[in-house]
């Protein structure tokens, strides 16, 4: 019904249109041919109490009845069970609803009798995908269903469709372990005189033969079939097929083609002299090659129509007349391949429909020859004795990608005179879907923001995915785009600029970005390392055939899809040469895929050119074997760089290094604040960047401002560790307290406490600190802090006796070990058994640098000044950032007569002034 408000008078007209014979359920008996099932008599058992499947073709229409019970064990199940629906197509056919019925105790509830009514509604559940299927969906929230009943519902739908002329079909899924019922069967049956085809699908076992009864042909299979076999994850898709019956009056292959060939007959459908004609001459009168010709109809169709699939009145195999389409501007893959056919065919183009399955199309083989084994149509034009395979739906066609064969692996050709399954055999492919050209400026050091300059070349559906976007999105949502789109191809970023650009004659799209990068170099017992990531590092080819059964199995390959990336990369100074680890040159083919890289290292300069094509297709099991093989014996592609110990790093301007490196960054990051003050982000990042470069002043300046906008414990607590490291201790402690107080918590408390005892309020530090909460592990944690305010306090037994006490409740375990040496050795306590204490932490903590610089200090109290320098030094290589043992260091090698040892010192204090106050605590200056 259509109600059109007459607004004026206030009255509603009704109008009533006429309904199709099947827009409203039937309520009927079942029909007389179905073997209606008993329900098993078992009180407890599966949820799925029944499921019983039956089909009849007859003459070109299909009847499925189903009936199914289930049983409703808790709330959970009633919420989701309780309201059932059926679906059907109204322009095909009816739903007949059978039976609604609860069985409680033994009894069965008929709830139609009571006056239950399904409700309609045409939900278009796929619209999202610009998709109408015309369906109806009859619904009904069973009354009165309780926890403990279990409910069934039976029914039928009919269907003849309209494109299928005196022909039927059906698929019906069917059931495997360890999918557990308690009754399940499929029967499909058909008149004596009907020529129906069926086959099992994935399906272990036999199938009985059909009986003939009362003129009828039955098939009857008992459900669930045994689990079928594990497959391979990358085996192709006829392998791991889900288990189905196909049955159907088609005599092979050449009838479906020639049943579905007149639906897009071309004769007459472009109107002499209409638009559509006027849109052939223009392209005949631009291009005069006829492969020109064929692109232009092909990005015309792409770029003039947008996708709708309207399955309504018959279209889900019948498409709608070029001129709908073409007047209408929208239209699905039958449509479109209608009007593309009729252009070619006007210019004199072989062309014609091919049916496709749009994923799995290696299965199609191996079905039962039916239309509904294909989902998708193309135009199979054939130009200059090339095959050519052209989709209206896709985007981005150009001279690139126009050859390119897609991953359909068959397709069946619509002819009037029938025709066999046609192959769509990969070949070569010249140029690539997506290419990078990116330079990356690590100049100021590896430990620092690296700047970057990028630049996309996309062509194919890639590139129409960014012309999508190009031609309808606003400033911010391009710069969106790009943030999300640079985010998925190089990483975390800070986008600076870009741009997306669309070439509508070449079908290129252009995206540029620029920005900075954080430092991608690793740091392990002082090594510093940086992997290069590149097309061709993702690629392996580790295909799984352990088990004997597998062996004869294919390998399915990704694509097709090739990308290639440039990459130029430029360095910090170092004194030695960087090094370059793993494949510098690659030029292989395995199982097809194409690699290719070539890599040079000159210098602070590392150029790389690298590239993979992933073939699409499948590769054969001996071919599979022997590339795997090959595969093995080329080994990981991974390539990495490794820079020398003396490689520019962040620290060289806590000594007063001239900062001209930095002012590219620092540009960087005016440029990022001043695109979005509401940001504060960035402030913040820019801020953590100026401390770590030991600008202390610009970091508290840009703290100032976070705090100022959008305070948190963290701004509060990086802004404290700087004024105290520039000697404001109250207002390092006064932020330390507001930290404390936006985020309550032990480590907030303890960097608390630590500050007041630098005030000299160490008892006050020790009761505020011993009063907070926090888990046992946490104050496990701070156990040594206590004890350093035990000794600061003038109790240095007490601190001793807590860690003593700490370790015998954990006996063996490294923190509390390490703990309890540096506490003896920095306040030189329990010195007779110091050494076997420090021993122990480092051997449970597998020497990590902390604990090394524990037993240095261990060590250094014991004057045994060799070994806390080898152990120091031990740190300081495996972590050269801490720069406590840095100090430690000078220190030691001070006493040692060595007069590097105050340049140590020196430096240790331009990074973190702090440790002066930290170590004359145990007695120790820098001076």
């Amino acid at each position: 019904m259509r109600y059109i408000a007459a607004a004026a008078s206030g009255i509603a007209l009704v109008w009533v249109s006429p309904a199709y014979a099947g827009e409203e359920p039937l309520y009927q008996p079942a029909p007389g041919w179905v073997q209606v099932a008993q329900l098993p008599a078992a009180s407890s058992g599966p949820p799925l109490v029944l499921l019983d499947e039956q089909r009849r073709l007859d003459g070109n229409r299909l009847w499925s009845y189903s009936d199914r019970a289930f049983r409703i064990d808790n709330p959970q199940v009633l919420q989701s069970a309780g309201t059932i629906q059926a679906k059907w197509l109204p322009d095909k056919g009816d739903l007949i609803i059978h039976r609604v019925a609860i069985i409680r105790g033994g009894e069965e509830i008929n709830v139609l009798d009571g006056g239950a009514k399904f409700d309609v509604l045409r939900r278009e559940a796929q619209l999202e995908r610009r998709t109408i299927d015309g369906a109806l969906t009859a619904t009904l929230s069973v009354p009165g269903l309780r926890v403990g009943d279990i409910l069934r519902l039976t029914y039928t739908v009919s269907q003849a469709d309209q494109a299928l002329e005196n022909r039927v079909q059906t698929v019906v899924p069917l059931v495997a372990k360890p999918v557990d019922v308690g009754f399940a069967r499929v029967i499909v049956s058909w008149p004596q005189d009907q020529n129906v085809k069926w086959q099992l699908v994935n399906a272990s076992g036999d199938m009985p033969a059909p009986v003939l009864s009362d003129g009828f042909e039955t098939l009857s299979l008992a459900l669930p079939l045994a689990k079928p076999a594990d497959m391979p994850s990358d085996a192709p898709s006829r392998y791991r097929l889900p288990p189905m019956l196909q049955a159907g009056t088609f005599s092979g292959w050449e009838d479906v083609s020639s049943t579905m060939a007149p639906l897009f007959a071309t004769d007459g459908l472009i109107e002499p002299g209409g638009p559509i004609a006027h849109q052939v001459d223009l392209i005949k009168a631009a291009h005069s090659s006829p492969s020109d010709r064929a692109l232009a109809a092909l990005q015309l169709v792409q770029d003039q129509v947008s996708y709708l699939a309207n399955g309504l009145d018959g279209g889900n195999y019948i498409p709608q007349t070029p001129a709908d389409t073409w007047q209408k501007r929208y239209g699905d893959c039958k449509a479109k391949t209608l009007l593309l056919l009729s252009i070619l065919r006007a210019m004199d183009i072989e062309a014609e429909p091919l049916v496709v399955q749009a994923a799995g199309g290696d299965a199609v083989p191996a079905l039962l020859p039916l239309p509904s084994d294909f989902n998708h149509i193309i135009v199979h034009a054939i130009i200059d004795g090339t095959d050519y395979w052209l989709d209206g739906t896709n985007t981005g066609s150009s001279k690139a990608v126009f050859a390119d064969v897609p991953d359909f692996a068959y397709g069946l050709p619509l002819r009037t005179n029938g025709a066999d399954l046609l192959p769509l055999t990969q070949r070569p492919r010249d140029g690539f879907d997506a290419s990078l050209a990116l330079h990356i400026d690590e100049s100021a050091g590896i430990d620092l923001p690296a700047l970057f300059n990028a630049e996309w070349t996309l062509s194919g559906p890639s590139g129409g995915m960014v012309r999508a976007v190009s031609g309808q999105a606003t400033e911010q949502q391009l710069k969106d785009f790009v943030d999300s789109f640079v985010s998925d191809s190089i990483g975390n970023h800070w986008l600076i600029d870009s741009s997306v650009t669309y070439d509508a004659q070449s079908n290129l799209a252009t995206v540029k970005a620029s920005g900075m990068l954080p430092s991608g170099w690793e740091f392990d017992h002082g090594l510093a390392t940086s992997s290069v990531s590149l097309p061709s590092t993702a690629f392996q080819f580790r295909p799984d055939r352990s088990r004997s059964q597998w062996r004869s199995i294919p390998v399915a390959l990704p694509g097709p899809f090739s990308t290639r990336t440039a990459l130029s990369l430029t360095l910090p100074d170092a004194s030695e040469p960087y090094k370059l680890d793993g494949h510098t040159d690659i030029n292989e083919d395995i199982a097809n895929v194409r690699l290719r890289r070539h890599a040079e290292l000159a210098g602070r300069q590392l150029t790389v050119l690298d590239s993979v094509g992933w073939p699409g297709g499948e590769a054969a099991p001996d071919a599979a074997a022997a590339a795997k093989t090959q595969a093995a014996r080329l080994g990981s592609v991974e390539m990495t760089l490794r820079a020398p110990a003396n490689t520019a790093r962040r620290f060289r301007f806590a000594s007063g290094a001239n900062r001209a490196d930095l002012r590219p960054i620092e540009q960087a990051y005016t440029r990022l604040i001043a695109a979005d003050t509401t940001d504060i982000n960035r402030v913040m990042d820019r801020a953590r960047f100026r401390s770590s470069t030991f600008d202390r002043a610009g970091a508290i300046a840009d703290f100032d401002r976070v705090i100022a906008e959008q305070p948190s414990a963290d701004a509060y607590q990086w802004r404290a560790e700087l004024q105290f490291d520039t000697g404001h201790l109250d207002k390092a402690l006064a932020d330390a307290q507001a930290a404390s107080e936006l985020e309550p918590g032990l480590s907030n408390a303890a960097y608390v406490a630590n500050l007041m005892a630098y005030a000299g309020n160490a008892e006050d530090a020790f009761t505020y600190l011993a009063d907070q909460g926090g888990s046992a592990e946490e104050q496990r944690q701070v156990a040594g802090q206590l004890s350093d305010l035990d000794a600061l306090a003038g109790r240095p037994e007490d601190g001793l006796a807590r860690l003593d006490d700490l370790l015998q409740q954990r006996p063996g375990d490294a923190a509390m070990l390490n703990a309890n040496c540096y506490y003896r050795a920095t306040w030189k306590m329990g010195m007779d058994g110091m050494a076997e204490v420090c021993n122990q932490a480092v051997e449970r903590s597998d020497s990590s640098p902390s604990v090394l610089d524990s037993r240095a200090m261990g060590y250094y109290r014991l004057g045994d000044y060799e070994r806390a320098l080898r152990d120091v030094n031990a740190a300081l290589t495996s972590n050269p950032d801490q720069t406590p043992s840095l100090f430690l260091r000078g220190v030691i090698r001070r006493e040692m007569g060595d007069a590097g040892g105050q340049a140590d010192i020196r430096e240790a204090l331009q990074r973190k002034p702090s440790l002066e106050q930290f170590y004359e605590r145990f007695g120790i200056t820098g001076k």
